[in-house]
C-alpha cells in the first residue's frame, strides 16, 4: 500500500474519476446527490493540478482511497479559513477494511500538520447519510454547523481540533461562532 498526492500525470484524471463514480453511486442510491458522484474527467484533472489530491494505491498501482484538500486560499475553499477535506472516497472492492480512515489520518499527520501546520481542518457531509457523520466523529471531528446549501441534502460540517490554543486564535468569526456552540448529536 502506498500513499502518495496526485501530480496530474497523464491517466491520474480518468482513474480518479471512475474510482469517484464508483464510491459515490451508493450514495446517489441514497438518494444524496453529491457533486464528485457525476463529476467529469476534465473537471477532475483540474482539481489535480488545483487542489491536493492524495491517494492510497496498490501493489499494481490500483486506486484504494483519495481525499483532497481544498486550501483556505485556494480557488474552492471550505467554509472556514482552514483546509478542508473533500472528495473522500474509497473504491467499492476495498471498502469496509478502514481504508478511508487510514487515508484521513494519513492527510491529517503527514500534510494538514506537517506541512501546513493548520490549528483544526473540516470537512462536510450530508446529514442525512446514514453513517458518515457518526464514521468522521470516530475519528475526532465533530458537527458544528449544518447548513441547507443542495435541494436533497443537508450539508453538516464538522471540524477536527489539532491544536486547540492556535484554533481559538484563528481570524475566522464564523468558526469562532460555532466553535462554540457545536451542534448536539444523536
Amino acid at each position: 500500500m502506498e500513499f502518495t498526492r496526485l501530480s496530474g500525470a497523464t491517466g491520474q484524471a480518468a482513474q480518479l474519476t471512475a474510482l469517484l463514480h464508483a464510491a459515490y453511486a451508493a450514495d446517489e442510491a441514497l438518494q444524496i446527490h453529491f457533486g464528485a458522484a457525476k463529476v467529469r474527467a476534465e473537471a477532475v484533472a483540474q482539481h489535480i493540478i488545483n487542489t491536493p489530491t492524495f491517494v492510497l494505491t496498490d501493489e499494481q498501482q490500483n486506486l484504494i482511497a483519495t481525499v483532497s484538500v481544498r486550501l483556505p486560499w485556494g480557488n474552492d475553499p471550505g467554509p472556514f479559513k482552514l483546509p478542508h477535506l473533500g472528495w473522500i472516497a474509497t473504491n467499492p472492492e476495498y471498502q469496509h477494511h478502514g481504508y478511508a480512515k487510514q487515508i484521513i489520518t494519513l492527510v491529517i499527520e503527514q500534510y494538514i500538520k506537517e506541512t501546513l501546520n493548520a490549528p483544526a481542518v473540516s470537512l462536510g457531509t450530508a446529514l442525512e447519510h446514514p453513517w458518515l457523520r457518526q464514521a468522521y466523529q470516530s475519528l475526532g471531528f465533530i458537527h458544528v454547523a449544518t447548513v441547507r446549501k443542495f435541494p436533497d441534502h443537508q450539508t453538516a460540517y464538522l471540524v477536527k481540533i489539532l491544536n486547540k490554543e492556535q484554533a481559538l486564535k484563528l481570524n475566522d468569526s464564523y468558526f469562532q461562532t460555532v466553535l462554540a456552540k457545536p451542534v448536539n448529536n444523536p
